[in-house]
């Protein structure tokens, strides 16, 4: 496992644990937690078509002792059989990691390196999408307390020591590294080295590094027309005592364009929950 979820990262989660509300404990937690590379499915002209799911994936399920689990491939590539749609990368590699106890943490990681995904004809480049690296953390941590007080709105403060923390929801930021927020929980959100978009012929600049929550880039503002680009596209549910979830795709890109491209592709997904039993 490289989800920074190590010796000296349980040692720092152990100190948390020790200014924890460990009168209030009641259980651990169950987690939940799920990494995998990519989804996508292309249709073009109606004359050939690329389905590709998930090449890694790691899985932790109903787990309420420290686990993990972990998937990797050093390459990939496949085409249609009209090699009119490719898709190749560097190495994939999916993460899932549980910290058990009174002060529970949880982490997903799906990192793709190296993408390549090209569409097009040889009058019409239809799609080009590229990344050095596309990186999708999810990790939180929290507690069972023995007498839960009333839910609260994902809006409002959750504080270490009311039940599960939504300040650590992100890890501390999407900015890499060895970061991370209160016991040493990897850096959630997402990561984007080099990352290079075109569609259409027309290419989309400036596209962040380091995207917000739901990031979503204006293509009709380039003439793009019948597409949609999310970058760290992220849902959350549950009310932050008794159970928090929520799941990320570092970029998700529809395209439909009558008669010419249909087009579903997920690039980095992650997922982590706890719930109270």
């Amino acid at each position: 496992m490289t989800l920074h979820l190590g010796n000296i990262r349980k040692a720092a989660l152990a100190a948390a644990l020790l200014i924890g509300p460990a009168a209030a404990y009641a259980a651990n937690p169950v987690g939940n937690a799920a990494a995998h590379d990519f989804s996508i499915h292309i249709d073009l002209i109606g004359l050939t078509s690329l389905d590709v799911n998930a090449q890694t994936s790691a899985n932790l399920t109903n787990v309420v002792g420290s686990a993990s689990d972990s998937d990797q491939l050093p390459s990939f590539a496949i085409s249609d059989p009209l090699s009119l749609i490719s898709l190749s990368s560097g190495e994939l590699i999916a993460e899932t990691e549980y910290v058990g106890g009174p002060m529970s943490a949880i982490a997903s990681r799906s990192t793709v390196n190296n993408l390549d995904l090209s569409v097009g004809t040889a009058l019409v480049d239809v799609l080009g999408l590229g990344a050095g690296v596309v990186r999708s953390t999810t990790s939180m941590s929290g507690y069972c307390p023995s007498a839960a007080p009333a839910p609260k709105s994902l809006l409002g403060d959750f504080v270490f020591g009311t039940g599960f923390d939504f300040g650590n929801l992100n890890g501390g930021g999407g900015g890499g590294g060895d970061g991370g927020g209160v016991g040493g929980l990897p850096p959630g959100g997402v990561d984007l080295i080099d990352p290079v978009v075109s569609i259409l012929g027309i290419p989309v600049p400036d596209l962040p590094l380091n995207p917000a929550p739901n990031t979503a880039i204006d293509l009709s503002q380039l003439g793009i027309v019948g597409a949609t680009l999310i970058l760290n596209e992220q849902t959350t549910s549950g009310d932050g005592v008794h159970s928090l979830a929520t799941t990320a795709n570092a970029i998700h890109l529809t395209i439909n364009v009558a008669s010419l491209v249909t087009a579903d592709a997920v690039i980095a997904h992650s997922e982590a929950s706890l719930a109270c039993p």
